[in-house]
């Protein structure tokens, strides 16, 4: 590896601690705007968001019900169960990518430093390998296979590690725009790609680095054959929680074995990390998660909709994109996108996100919200519950934390890291979401980096995230909960 080669390497470095930094671009995540919509009821399905064909809320169950018999569709979606197969988190294929040397590490750490992209204290303490992994996981029941990348220290006796499950933000909605596709092999010096390092940073920290592409984003094997469901909870967290599996099946025989989890996620991770927890206990039961931190995240999709069609912002492409794959992947509404888009947007649009990592302006060139919105689609935006819109109620409201009816069977601790400046998630809907959340049992610790933009908190706090899942794994108890604190100056901000 040479000196520049490695300084080369450094923006993708800073871009890839937010986890948000991807071909979404500044679009990443919902924007600013005025105050939430009225909050729904505070658990099940809202009656008011659901459609005529909706089944009653019912226990998700687990992966290992011996005989599961409802449905998990919801929102009127066609019925699956999901799959029991022991496969599930098999390695289908894997290959080796680069190691690093704790020289190589402090140095990339060192020189981040010096050009401002992040403070810390810590230093690399280990060398590490990589892997990229092809891994068995289910949609829908069926069984489909996801990619993922694995950074664990490099050790030469037998050591236990935890687990750091890293959910990345808004990488694209197809294969194409993989988050691992870019990671180098050993001859190329891994100094090429952000998340490598990012992964291999945290592995010299003394974690097994996980880091999932989602479902519709793998880089390896036969094309996904539909659109990665953006913001959809359940096959993100099921994907994820099966990436765990992965890891440690692929880990199995060597040095390393991994230990219980944490988990981390930015933006759409953010989101993604929140639902983890939720689904686990559902899903994956035999994983134990110590703790989470949700960084940036739209918990209150509901919520985050009013801003983001009362004016055409940011946000708005958001709503775009995940209107586009939620019907995509529930398939429930009768006209399909035409009740939400107007043509030609309505089959313009998924066909240009098939297509594209990087939807440029000129995909929506000459739109506004009256010509590209249904004037029935734009109406229930400004409404509490979305107005009861079948089935676009139930997708949003599914999907946004305070109202999934996927029973909370999890108390996981976990950090709400918002930053005070965010221009693209709303910070008025999201504060109102933690309390609606600590109203309804989670353990929430709160945390608002001063002066930080939707891309800046996991950087500025980074030691700070860093020392909650280091607590949480030790077993210290969390004190202090449930309060919605001022914004603070975060101690890793440059």
């Amino acid at each position: 590896m040479t000196t520049t080669h490695l300084l080369r390497t450094l923006p993708a470095l800073a871009c890839a601690l937010v986890l948000a930094c991807s071909g979404a671009g500044s679009d990443e995540g919902p924007a600013p705007g005025d105050a939430p919509a009225a909050p729904g009821p505070t658990s099940g399905a809202p009656s008011a968001s659901a459609g005529p064909s909706d089944p009653p809320a019912q226990d998700a169950g687990t992966i290992g019900d011996a005989a599961p018999s409802a449905s998990r569709a919801r929102c009127g979606a066609a019925p699956y169960v999901w799959s029991t197969s022991t496969t599930l988190g098999d390695v289908l294929e894997s290959s080796s990518k680069a190691s690093h040397t704790p020289l190589e590490l402090n140095y990339a750490i060192l020189e981040a430093k010096k050009q401002n992209a992040f403070k810390t204290r810590r230093y690399a303490k280990h060398g590490t390998n990589s892997r990229l992994v092809r891994y068995q996981t289910q949609d829908r029941g069926k069984l489909v296979d996801a990619t993922t990348l694995i950074a664990y220290p490099d050790v030469s006796s037998p050591s236990s590690f935890p687990i750091l499950l890293v959910l990345h933000g808004t990488a694209g909605f197809n294969d194409a725009c993989s988050p691992s596709a870019g990671v180098a092999d050993d001859a190329l010096g891994g100094f090429t790609d952000g998340t490598s390092i990012l992964l291999s940073l945290f592995a010299s920290l003394g974690y097994v680095a996980v880091a999932p592409d989602y479902i519709g984003l793998k880089s390896l094997g036969a094309p996904t054959g539909f659109l990665h469901p953006y913001l959809v909870a359940e096959p993100t967290a099921i994907a994820s929680l099966d990436a765990v599996r992965a890891a440690k099946k692929s880990l199995a025989g060597s040095k390393i074995t991994p230990g219980d989890v944490v988990v981390m996620g930015g933006s759409q991770g953010g989101h993604a990390a929140a639902f983890v927890n939720r689904f686990a206990p559902h899903y994956a039961p035999e994983l134990v998660i110590k703790g989470s931190v949700w960084d940036v995240p739209p918990t209150d999709l509901l919520g985050q909709a009013k801003p983001a069609l009362a004016s055409w912002v940011n946000a708005t492409k958001n709503m775009i994109a995940l209107a586009t794959t939620f019907e995509t992947w529930y398939g429930a509404s009768p006209n399909g996108l035409s009740s939400a888009f107007l043509a030609p947007w309505d089959t313009q649009i998924p066909a240009t996100l098939a297509t594209t990592c990087s939807p440029s302006g000129d995909m929506l060139a000459g739109a506004t919200r009256e010509t590209l919105f249904t004037p029935a689609f734009l109406a229930a935006g400004q409404q509490p519950a979305f107005g009861g819109l079948a089935p676009w109620a139930c997708y949003l409201a599914e999907n946004s934390l305070p109202t999934t009816s996927i029973p909370k069977l999890d108390d996981v601790p976990s950090l709400f890291l918002l930053g005070e400046n965010d221009e693209l998630v709303n910070n008025v809907v999201e504060r109102a979401s933690f309390e609606k959340l600590c109203a309804q049992g989670h353990v929430l610790s709160y945390l608002e980096c001063s002066g930080a933009s939707h891309t800046k908190p996991l950087s500025y706090a980074f030691d700070q995230w860093l020392d909650f899942l280091e607590a949480r794994l030790a077993g210290t108890p969390l004190s202090g909960t449930c309060v919605l604190r001022a914004p603070e100056k975060c101690t890793s901000t440059p």
